[in-house]
Protein backbone atom coordinates (compact mmCIF):
# COMPACT_ATOMS: atom_id res chain seq x y z
CA UNK A 1 0.00 0.00 0.00
CA UNK A 2 2.94 2.14 -0.63
CA UNK A 3 0.70 4.39 -2.76
CA UNK A 4 -1.48 5.51 0.03
CA UNK A 5 1.12 6.44 2.51
CA UNK A 6 1.08 10.03 3.51
CA UNK A 7 5.34 9.64 4.20
CA UNK A 8 4.37 11.66 7.10
CA UNK A 9 6.17 8.90 9.80
CA UNK A 10 6.10 9.08 13.92
CA UNK A 11 8.94 6.90 15.55
CA UNK A 12 8.44 6.21 18.84
CA UNK A 13 9.80 3.56 21.47
CA UNK A 14 7.43 1.57 24.30
CA UNK A 15 9.17 -1.07 26.79
CA UNK A 16 8.19 -4.45 27.64
CA UNK A 17 10.23 -7.49 29.14
CA UNK A 18 10.71 -11.15 27.75
CA UNK A 19 12.02 -13.46 30.39
CA UNK A 20 12.79 -10.64 32.37
CA UNK A 21 14.99 -9.05 30.21
CA UNK A 22 14.29 -5.39 28.56
CA UNK A 23 12.76 -4.91 25.26
CA UNK A 24 12.38 -1.55 23.37
CA UNK A 25 10.09 -1.99 20.89
CA UNK A 26 10.40 0.89 18.02
CA UNK A 27 7.51 1.48 16.05
CA UNK A 28 6.76 3.46 12.51
CA UNK A 29 3.72 4.54 12.28
CA UNK A 30 2.19 6.50 9.02
CA UNK A 31 0.18 8.71 8.95
CA UNK A 32 -2.53 7.19 6.48
CA UNK A 33 -1.56 3.55 7.02
CA UNK A 34 -0.70 3.01 10.73
CA UNK A 35 2.05 1.00 11.95
CA UNK A 36 4.33 0.12 8.62
CA UNK A 37 7.38 -1.55 10.50
CA UNK A 38 8.94 -2.15 14.02
CA UNK A 39 12.07 -3.06 15.41
CA UNK A 40 12.58 -5.06 18.79
CA UNK A 41 16.23 -4.02 20.65
CA UNK A 42 17.67 -4.18 24.16
CA UNK A 43 17.07 -0.66 24.69
CA UNK A 44 16.28 2.24 22.58
CA UNK A 45 18.95 3.53 20.15
CA UNK A 46 20.55 5.28 17.76
CA UNK A 47 21.84 1.87 15.76
CA UNK A 48 18.54 0.57 16.21
CA UNK A 49 16.46 3.35 14.90
CA UNK A 50 19.14 3.05 11.96
CA UNK A 51 17.94 -0.43 11.41
CA UNK A 52 14.40 0.99 11.60
CA UNK A 53 14.98 3.23 8.78
CA UNK A 54 16.71 1.05 6.67
CA UNK A 55 14.17 -1.46 6.36
CA UNK A 56 11.93 1.40 5.44
CA UNK A 57 14.13 2.84 2.61
CA UNK A 58 14.71 -0.88 1.22
CA UNK A 59 11.30 -1.56 1.32
CA UNK A 60 10.69 1.85 -0.79
CA UNK A 61 10.02 3.87 2.08
CA UNK A 62 11.54 7.51 2.54
CA UNK A 63 9.61 9.94 4.66
CA UNK A 64 8.83 13.35 3.92
CA UNK A 65 8.86 14.25 7.75
CA UNK A 66 9.35 12.41 10.71
CA UNK A 67 7.99 13.66 13.90
CA UNK A 68 9.13 12.15 17.18
CA UNK A 69 9.85 13.00 20.95
CA UNK A 70 13.42 14.27 20.77
CA UNK A 71 15.17 11.73 22.19
CA UNK A 72 18.62 11.42 21.84
CA UNK A 73 18.45 8.64 19.78
CA UNK A 74 15.94 9.86 17.37
CA UNK A 75 17.62 12.59 17.23
CA UNK A 76 21.20 10.88 16.20
CA UNK A 77 19.37 8.67 13.45
CA UNK A 78 17.40 11.62 11.88
CA UNK A 79 20.40 13.24 11.81
CA UNK A 80 22.32 10.54 10.11
CA UNK A 81 19.29 10.34 7.37
CA UNK A 82 19.16 14.14 7.15
CA UNK A 83 15.24 13.67 7.56
CA UNK A 84 12.92 16.75 8.28
CA UNK A 85 11.85 16.36 11.83
CA UNK A 86 9.06 17.78 13.67
CA UNK A 87 9.64 17.51 17.20
CA UNK A 88 6.50 16.86 19.74
CA UNK A 89 5.48 20.27 21.20
CA UNK A 90 4.05 18.54 24.08
CA UNK A 91 7.40 17.14 24.92
CA UNK A 92 9.15 20.34 24.33
CA UNK A 93 6.89 21.85 26.82
CA UNK A 94 7.56 19.05 29.21
CA UNK A 95 11.30 20.00 28.65
CA UNK A 96 10.47 23.71 29.15
CA UNK A 97 9.17 23.61 32.29
CA UNK A 98 11.33 21.26 33.88
CA UNK A 99 14.14 24.18 33.05
CA UNK A 100 12.25 26.83 34.52
CA UNK A 101 10.99 24.51 37.65
CA UNK A 102 13.68 23.94 40.22
CA UNK A 103 12.38 21.05 41.39
CA UNK A 104 10.13 18.28 39.85
CA UNK A 105 6.79 19.29 41.15
CA UNK A 106 7.29 22.54 41.44
CA UNK A 107 4.63 25.09 40.59
CA UNK A 108 5.12 28.08 37.64
CA UNK A 109 4.97 31.67 39.48
CA UNK A 110 6.19 35.00 38.29
CA UNK A 111 8.47 35.76 35.61
CA UNK A 112 8.85 32.28 34.90
CA UNK A 113 4.82 31.24 34.20
CA UNK A 114 4.96 34.25 31.48
CA UNK A 115 7.24 33.27 29.69
CA UNK A 116 5.90 29.43 30.09
CA UNK A 117 3.29 31.21 28.90
CA UNK A 118 4.72 33.22 25.82
CA UNK A 119 6.68 30.29 24.26
CA UNK A 120 3.59 28.37 24.46
CA UNK A 121 1.78 30.74 22.58
CA UNK A 122 4.67 30.71 19.80
CA UNK A 123 4.68 26.39 19.93
CA UNK A 124 0.74 26.45 19.75
CA UNK A 125 0.55 28.33 16.75
CA UNK A 126 -1.68 27.05 13.76
CA UNK A 127 -0.66 29.21 10.70
CA UNK A 128 2.46 29.84 9.31
CA UNK A 129 1.13 33.66 8.82
CA UNK A 130 0.91 33.94 12.29
CA UNK A 131 4.10 32.66 13.24
CA UNK A 132 6.37 35.11 11.98
CA UNK A 133 4.32 38.25 13.89
CA UNK A 134 4.85 36.24 17.12
CA UNK A 135 8.15 35.55 16.68
CA UNK A 136 9.12 39.59 15.83
CA UNK A 137 6.51 40.42 18.62
CA UNK A 138 8.88 37.97 21.32
CA UNK A 139 11.99 38.93 20.07
CA UNK A 140 11.83 42.98 19.68
CA UNK A 141 9.44 43.72 22.80
CA UNK A 142 9.01 40.98 25.56
CA UNK A 143 12.68 38.78 25.07
CA UNK A 144 14.70 41.29 27.10
CA UNK A 145 12.57 41.26 30.08
CA UNK A 146 13.56 37.42 30.65
CA UNK A 147 17.32 37.94 29.91
CA UNK A 148 17.62 36.22 33.12
CA UNK A 149 16.98 32.93 31.62
CA UNK A 150 18.84 33.31 29.03
CA UNK A 151 19.54 29.40 29.04
CA UNK A 152 15.99 29.10 28.40
CA UNK A 153 15.85 31.53 25.44
CA UNK A 154 18.99 29.90 23.85
CA UNK A 155 17.07 26.54 24.33
CA UNK A 156 14.15 28.21 22.63
CA UNK A 157 15.80 29.53 19.81
CA UNK A 158 17.44 26.29 19.12
CA UNK A 159 14.26 24.60 18.67
CA UNK A 160 11.66 26.71 17.46
CA UNK A 161 12.50 25.68 13.90
CA UNK A 162 12.09 21.65 14.27
CA UNK A 163 8.93 22.96 16.86
CA UNK A 164 7.27 24.55 14.23
CA UNK A 165 8.03 22.79 11.12
CA UNK A 166 4.63 21.02 10.20
CA UNK A 167 3.54 24.46 9.70
CA UNK A 168 5.32 24.50 6.49
CA UNK A 169 3.80 21.18 4.72
CA UNK A 170 0.78 21.59 2.91
CA UNK A 171 -0.14 17.78 3.99
CA UNK A 172 -1.33 17.81 7.55
CA UNK A 173 2.00 16.95 9.28
CA UNK A 174 0.56 16.39 13.61
CA UNK A 175 2.55 18.49 15.40
CA UNK A 176 2.96 15.64 18.43
CA UNK A 177 3.20 11.65 18.56
CA UNK A 178 0.56 11.60 20.73
CA UNK A 179 -1.00 9.31 18.03
CA UNK A 180 1.86 6.65 18.48
CA UNK A 181 1.68 7.45 22.42
CA UNK A 182 -1.89 6.14 22.77
CA UNK A 183 -0.95 3.11 20.55
CA UNK A 184 1.68 2.61 22.66
CA UNK A 185 -0.28 2.16 25.77
CA UNK A 186 -2.63 -0.09 23.75
CA UNK A 187 0.07 -2.17 22.98
CA UNK A 188 1.12 -2.15 27.08
CA UNK A 189 -2.38 -2.89 27.79
CA UNK A 190 -2.69 -6.15 25.77
CA UNK A 191 1.00 -7.23 26.60
CA UNK A 192 -0.15 -7.07 30.31
CA UNK A 193 -3.24 -9.57 29.62
CA UNK A 194 -0.88 -12.15 28.20
CA UNK A 195 0.85 -12.07 31.98
CA UNK A 196 4.80 -11.85 30.27
CA UNK A 197 6.11 -12.58 27.23
CA UNK A 198 8.20 -16.27 27.60
CA UNK A 199 10.57 -15.41 24.09
CA UNK A 200 11.34 -12.60 21.46
CA UNK A 201 9.37 -14.96 19.20
CA UNK A 202 6.58 -14.78 21.08
CA UNK A 203 6.87 -10.68 21.06
CA UNK A 204 7.03 -10.91 17.14
CA UNK A 205 3.97 -12.52 16.92
CA UNK A 206 1.83 -10.85 18.95
CA UNK A 207 2.94 -7.73 17.26
CA UNK A 208 2.33 -8.70 14.10
CA UNK A 209 -1.09 -10.25 14.82
CA UNK A 210 -1.88 -6.46 16.46
CA UNK A 211 -0.98 -4.57 13.76
CA UNK A 212 -1.93 -6.74 10.85
CA UNK A 213 -5.88 -7.26 12.15
CA UNK A 214 -6.35 -4.25 14.09
CA UNK A 215 -6.98 -0.68 12.48
CA UNK A 216 -4.62 1.36 15.16
CA UNK A 217 -5.21 4.82 12.87
CA UNK A 218 -6.87 7.23 14.77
Amino acid sequence: HRQDASKILIVDATFTKVKGEDRAILIAYDTNLGVVDYWIDESENATAYNCLFNRLYRAGYTPICVVSDGHGSILSAIADWNFPHQRCIFHLLQELKRKLTKRPGDELIGKRKILYSRIKWILKTKKIEELEEKIVSFRDHTQFIFLAYRPVLDWFWDIIPHATLHLSYEESVPNTSNLLENLNGQIKARIKTFRGIKSEKSLHNLLKILFHFHNYKF
